[in-house]
């Protein structure tokens, strides 16, 4: 391995990090936040929005992250949704967090124990109070590890976009590799950079754990 060729092409290929933090980031958010609406969906009283919920995870689920990416940049311009390659990307990739954090979420409210509920209720607490005050907060000790591992999956993740021109550190590695016919240095770079961070999140996890432990 020659490590001069990883130092001369490292900067080139660094420049892709804030994209691929980007990325992981905003599609980790709104992932987030679409997987707590259909969690909550899930555990309503109404059935057609258990249904919804059921019927949205079930295909989301089945259906490859690249396929749900694919979806993001081909199909939804042709039903007028039209973004720059950037937001496409985060939508597809939202896609896919949502469905598989909503899952974690709901386990999470589901794991709380029963009594919790009950004396939520004896106390005449309105259901979005105890939920926000009691019920959510127990909760996130359950949901913290797999949390955490979609997040980690989501990030090793974004190396798809790199099939869709978005110039993550994936696709500046390919250019690498093509233009300069080396493979080894430049798949080394990266995988360097992936495992830089997601070490960084499985300290995240750590303290969030160590919090918790604190708090609850």
């Amino acid at each position: 391995m020659d490590i001069a060729f990883i130092i001369e092409e490292f900067p080139g290929i660094w420049k892709g990090v804030p994209v691929t933090i980007g990325l992981f980031a905003w599609s980790l958010l709104y992932g987030t936040l679409g997987g707590l609406v259909l969690a909550l969906m899930r555990l309503s009283r109404f059935s057609p929005l258990r249904a919804v919920s059921a019927g949205i995870t079930w295909v989301g689920r089945g259906i490859p992250p690249l396929i749900l990416l694919f979806i993001a940049f081909f199909v939804f311009p042709e039903l007028g949704l039209t973004l720059e390659r950037f937001p496409t990307g985060v939508l597809g990739l939202a896609l896919w967090t949502a469905v598989y954090q909503g899952e974690v979420i709901r386990a999470g409210i589901m794991g709380v124990d029963g009594g919790q509920w009950e004396a939520s209720e004896a106390l005449g607490m309105t259901g979005r109070h105890y939920m926000r005050r009691i019920i959510i907060p127990q909760g996130l000790r359950i949901m913290i590890p797999p949390y955490f591992g979609n997040a980690m999956t989501l990030l090793k993740l974004t190396s798809i976009a790199s099939i869709v021109t978005i110039t993550e550190i994936t696709l500046l590695a390919q250019r690498v590799i093509s233009f300069r016919f080396v493979s080894l240095e430049p798949l080394v770079t990266i995988a360097f950079i992936y495992l830089a961070l997601n070490t960084v999140l499985q300290f995240a996890q750590m303290g969030f754990e160590r919090a918790f432990r604190l708090r609850v």
